[in-house]
């Protein structure tokens, strides 16, 4: 069970609303996502981003991506067009 979903890219820390959805629908799970994945937005480029090996960096421009949650997905893209 995983948190991969491209379109709502759900944070890992999810996983307790998941959880109480599924035990109240009486589906067995397992103790957490058995695949979590960290989603983060550029905030250069606004490209969306999958987190791998803890390396923060946008795939689409290079710019360091946030480690921290906020702003992972809510900020607006920079107007800034400085090449890379």
């Amino acid at each position: 069970m995983s948190n991969h979903s491209t379109g709502y890219c759900p944070d890992p820390t999810s996983w307790e609303a998941v959880a109480v959805a599924l035990d109240n629908a009486g589906i067995c799970r397992p103790e957490c996502f058995t695949v979590a994945v960290v989603f983060r937005r550029c905030l250069d480029c606004g490209e969306r981003n999958v987190v791998r090996d803890d390396d923060y960096i946008c795939a689409l421009c290079g710019a360091e991506l946030p480690e921290d949650v906020e702003p992972r997905l809510t900020a607006p893209p920079s107007t800034d067009q400085r090449s890379r």
